[in-house]
């Protein structure tokens, strides 16, 4: 079937946006792409005079010298520790924040709702010397709860999941409230379970921020032993100033996790984003 001048047009559009879209990609993959390949490479290549995205013969030398001469698995677990654990009580908390401003109508709720917004604007750093001074004082240094008590509250995941909430059915409230269900109840049993892609996508949020989180773990953690993952390579970085690769190969190591992490709710997190633009 012979397509009109239009349909033409619309097609070479569309072409030449997916060509774009393509080349924006690859933009944006390149220095994931460089560090996986640089982390395949010996030293001589990566110092070479004529760098190369691709190596000429393929080595797990760095890997190996990564899990033998590091604490990396270690590393690896605490951030695994401190990101999961992080990322259940900060939805939680959210959560429950998030569904007191949808659900319920309180004097000065705008100006709490707000107050809580605005905590997304003061920058983590300027609140860094007053944070040390009373986890330590609560002497949680070189602990886990150190590192996790400080990521907790997020204004972010507050807002994200409390506008969600208000695309919820008031009626539902209504309805379990007159059949005799407390409040924590719906909300368990009820707005929970309905919840689940806005929760993933606050989930995936709050798990890339966590892991990829660097200066709080540095400063609470005086132990070699409670280092977490990013702590580990600025650490390897120092040690093996001129071992690019294995700093590469760690880097593609602690990248794993987080990949792993998005592939596995994917589905929820596009749910989320396609619910959340929509309001019934």
């Amino acid at each position: 079937m012979k397509r009109t001048p239009i349909q033409r047009r619309h097609r070479q559009t569309d072409i030449l946006l997916q060509i774009l879209f393509i080349l924006v990609g690859l933009l944006i993959a390149f220095p994931v792409i460089y560090a996986l390949s640089t982390s395949f490479m010996p030293n001589t290549d990566i110092l070479s005079m004529n760098p190369r995205l691709i190596p000429r013969s393929v080595s797990l030398k760095n890997y190996l010298t990564v899990f033998t001469s590091t604490n990396i698995l270690r590393q690896c677990w605490n951030s695994i520790v401190i990101t999961v654990t992080t990322c259940v009580l900060r939805l939680f908390v959210a959560a429950l924040a998030a569904y007191g401003f949808a659900f319920y109508d309180f004097r000065g709720k705008k100006f709490f709702f707000y107050l809580t917004i605005c905590t997304m604007l003061i920058p983590g750093e300027a609140t860094l010397l007053t944070n040390y001074q009373t986890v330590s004082g609560m002497h949680l240094v070189n602990k886990y709860a150190g590192s996790i008590i400080m990521f907790i509250g997020s204004g972010t995941s507050v807002f994200i999941i409390r506008q969600y909430f208000m695309n919820l059915p008031k009626s539902l409230h209504e309805a379990a409230i007159i059949d005799g269900c407390s409040d924590f109840r719906f909300f368990c049993t009820v707005v929970m379970p309905l919840s689940k892609p806005v929760l993933s996508a606050a989930a995936i949020n709050a798990f890339v921020q966590v892991w990829n989180t660097y200066l709080w773990p540095k400063l609470i953690a005086t132990r070699e032993e409670m280092y977490t993952i990013q702590v580990g390579i600025e650490q390897l970085n120092s040690h093996e100033a001129s071992a690019y690769g294995v700093i590469m190969a760690a880097a593609v190591i602690a990248l794993i996790p987080t990949l792993l992490f998005f592939i596995a709710f994917q589905k929820q997190i596009i749910a989320g984003m396609v619910t959340g633009s929509t309001k019934e």
